[in-house]
């Protein structure tokens, strides 16, 4: 395919535009026959139309080194490989919509999404990437909504060396709770480490998560809550450095009530405790005690049944993290 050319243009920005500098020798598109639902972008799963198929083109290439770019095969300016590959991953995460324009192929120009993108560096400098789009067909979709639980919330794994104990660690201030994390996302992890060792790639182990997953992630007990307000107040204090140092470990213990009892968070007060006051009473977090902030903790105390003097002194405090 070497007279063949590709040009990828961000629709409606042809400014963001990269020209494959080495083109593949090998393009796959698809489009199959039957297909009634399909998990897209953000929108959990929908169903599509009778006959309505979305077509996926993708290749596997290489982006070669800037030192390639006097070699008769490259097309175009060849730029440094990390050009292309921050641009491709900006419209992957962004749900960009891609016009793909191929030369001298039935295809020509399709309007697609960045499904998956993957890539490596050689030791020569060159980066070698796998990359697929889907069609980004304008349908009216039926959207299924499913109604979370109580208490569930949606985390998306945000850096690649995250681990299911990072976030049990997060939300459960404990880091071993990790397999009820894995078990209420189950068929999502392992679909997608099945879908890794069949490309040859090394998994871990079955609990290996991925940067851009989006996972359920199960209530916390009331232990855990009180557990996690406690270690949050606890990091508030340690920042702040004033009050004197307390152990993060989520437990009110007798260490922590001492250093609570020098605590009086008013007005004028600044800093981490005062964020976190505001966080328990519903005021902006800016970490400056002022009239707003008192007249909420007024209103939090009174509804707690505590004196009602606008001051977060030990009461106030213990009640926050209870």
């Amino acid at each position: 395919m070497k007279e063949v050319s590709i040009k990828l243009y961000e629709l409606g920005n042809k400014k963001e535009n990269i020209t494959i500098p080495l083109p593949p020798e090998e393009l796959e598109y698809k489009s199959s026959s039957r297909l009634q639902e399909y998990e897209i972008l953000d929108l959990g799963k929908v169903s599509i139309p009778k006959g309505r198929n979305l077509s996926t083109i993708g290749w596997e290439g290489i982006f070669p080194a800037t030192t390639r770019e006097d070699f008769d095969f490259i097309h175009g300016k060849l730029d440094h490989p990390g050009t292309y590959i921050d641009k491709i991953e900006k419209w992957r995460k962004k749900h960009k919509k891609v016009q793909v324009q191929i030369s001298k192929t039935p295809l020509k120009s399709k309007i697609m999404y960045v499904e998956e993108f993957n890539y490596t560096i050689s030791a020569a400098g060159d980066y070698k990437y796998t990359i697929l789009f889907i069609e980004a067909a304008e349908l009216k979709l039926n959207r299924t909504v499913r109604k979370s639980k109580k208490g569930t919330k949606k985390y998306k794994v945000k850096r690649k060396s995250e681990t299911l104990r990072d976030i049990s660690k997060k939300f459960y201030g404990d880091g071993s709770k990790y397999q009820r994390i894995y078990k209420a996302n189950k068929a999502l992890i392992d679909k997608k480490n099945a879908e890794m060792k069949k490309k040859g790639e090394k998994v871990k182990s079955k609990y290996t998560i991925y940067r851009g997953q989006v996972l359920t992630i199960p209530p916390a007990t009331s232990a855990e809550k009180k557990k996690l307000s406690i270690l949050a107040l606890q990091k508030a204090i340690n920042k702040d450095k004033k009050y004197g140092k307390v152990p993060t470990n989520g437990k009110l213990d007798a260490s922590t009530k001492a250093v609570l009892k020098k605590i009086f968070i008013k007005i004028g007060s600044r800093g981490e405790v005062v964020k976190f006051v505001q966080g328990k009473v519903g005021a902006t977090k800016d970490g400056i005690c002022g009239s707003k902030t008192k007249a909420k903790i007024k209103k939090y105390q009174r509804k707690h049944n505590l004196s009602a003097d606008g001051i977060a002194g030990i009461d106030t405090l213990t009640k926050m993290v209870s």
